[in-house]
């Protein structure tokens, strides 16, 4: 599991030798573990020696994903957003703390870079951690702002009190955006998917702030509002006990 993340960190590749310096082992034991994944298309050499995650890993991940009915629930709802705004938009739920992202569509004829599927991100600077937090739990919103805030951009939020009364805002909006907090030049605004009370997922729309300016993100929150309270509604009365989210409400 420490060589995935390992590789995950770096998707350039690593050599043996630099897989073996990480995890603490002899540079043999480090070629046989990688061998035997490689043998699995767990990961793949990389042209000029070293290895990076692999195909067989998509297969794994796409099974996973759809076991969650949020995801499966969400897919159509997030497609047709997509069609309206012609940006990416993104499917969240909130993991021991951090938001984790399920899903992930993007308009036919945007560039994108980055695809955020099983990513995380801290909850307290994107658009959608502010969404499941506001809407989550007491227990699980003050045990995020216990935490030592990281600042990622010079507008990263970092103070528990403004904080706070960022998220009794969202509340109240009933959609959050962030403005180059979680990176510079992205713009994100979101909006929260409510099942019996509390939050589950959010779903997001997001775009590089020359495309997507802060003066639009209002419109779109409303329209991600929309959204959130159509998945809900597909969702109904499935239990929600296989998903992320509610696991990670009861900690």
């Amino acid at each position: 599991m420490t060589v995935f993340e390992l590789l995950a960190d770096h998707p350039q590749g690593l050599r043996v030798a630099e897989v073996a310096e990480a995890l603490a082992v002899h540079k043999a034991t480090a070629s046989r573990l990688l061998a035997t994944l490689a043998a699995r298309r767990m990961i793949d050499r990389v042209p000029g020696g070293g290895y990076r995650l692999g195909p067989g890993l998509i297969r794994l991940a796409g099974i996973a994903l759809s076991g969650l009915s949020v995801v499966s629930s969400a897919r159509p709802e997030l497609e047709a957003l997509v069609e309206r705004v012609g940006e990416t938009v993104n499917l969240a739920v909130l993991d021991m703390g951090e938001v984790l992202y399920v899903d992930q569509v993007t308009a036919r004829h945007a560039i994108v870079t980055s695809n955020w599927v099983g990513r995380r991100s801290p909850a307290h600077c994107s658009s959608s951690g502010k969404v499941l937090l506001a809407f989550g739990s007491d227990a699980v919103r003050e045990r995020a702002l216990g935490k030592q805030l990281e600042r990622r951009t010079p507008r990263t939020v970092t103070d528990p009190d403004e904080l706070r009364t960022v998220l009794a805002d969202v509340r109240r909006r009933g959609f959050a955006s962030a403005v180059a907090e979680l990176e510079e030049g992205l713009h994100t605004v979101a909006a929260p998917v409510v099942v019996r009370g509390r939050a589950v997922a959010a779903v997001s729309v997001s775009g590089p702030s020359f495309r997507l300016p802060a003066r639009e993100l209002p419109r779109l929150g409303r329209v991600a509002m929309d959204v959130g309270r159509a998945i809900a509604r597909r969702i109904g009365d499935e239990p929600l006990v296989d998903t992320v989210a509610v696991r990670a409400t009861r900690r």
